[in-house]
């Protein structure tokens, strides 16, 4: 065995000395995280608004109600509870549109980076997405298999939204 002396080879520097730190631009530079997840996040939101609004522009539009298209008004958000709780329908039309102008603001404010918007988006979202869950059971309960399309779409949207915002991604694209 031989005895090898401190000073010989290659050695790891624990420090530059007292006082002294790296040289200026050497070592590793902390990365900024990405604005990328934030911006994916608000727009999958985007499109969420805009499904309500469409779903609901499709069934207020001359005064026909949800017997306009009734393929859409099952995707609307409420109707899937019955004529006793939701009457002719209109009640489920408003809901579909203030839920669409809700997520618009927030996702507004997703854009402007402000985080608890992202909070409020994926608990409005799982909400919808369990009360989604419910009308495609009971559509495809009560035979209405053929009309579970457009619910399942907006099932799918809600959901994909909503957990797009809650990764961690996305809260570091946010501070």
């Amino acid at each position: 065995m031989t005895a090898v002396h401190p000073n010989q080879g290659w050695q790891l520097q624990q420090g530059h000395g007292p006082g002294y730190g790296p040289p200026p631009g050497w070592g590793q530079q902390p990365l900024r995280p990405s604005v990328a997840p934030a911006f994916l996040a608000g727009g999958l939101w985007l499109a969420v608004s805009v499904l309500c609004f469409v779903l609901a522009g499709l069934n207020s539009a001359d005064g026909k109600g949800i017997r306009q298209t009734p393929e859409a008004a099952v995707a609307l958000l409420g109707l899937a509870f019955g004529r006793g709780f939701i009457a002719n329908g209109d009640p489920a039309i408003v809901a579909t549109y203030v839920a669409g102008g809700v997520v618009l603001l927030f996702a507004a404010l997703l854009f402007a980076r402000l985080g608890f918007a992202r909070w409020v988006l994926a608990g409005l979202g799982f909400l919808v997405v369990a009360y989604y869950v419910f009308a495609v059971v009971r559509l495809t309960i009560s035979n209405g298999g053929t009309l579970i399309v457009v619910p399942g779409i907006a099932l799918m949207l809600w959901l994909a939204a909503s957990m797009v915002s809650v990764l961690p991604p996305v809260g570091r694209a946010l501070r």
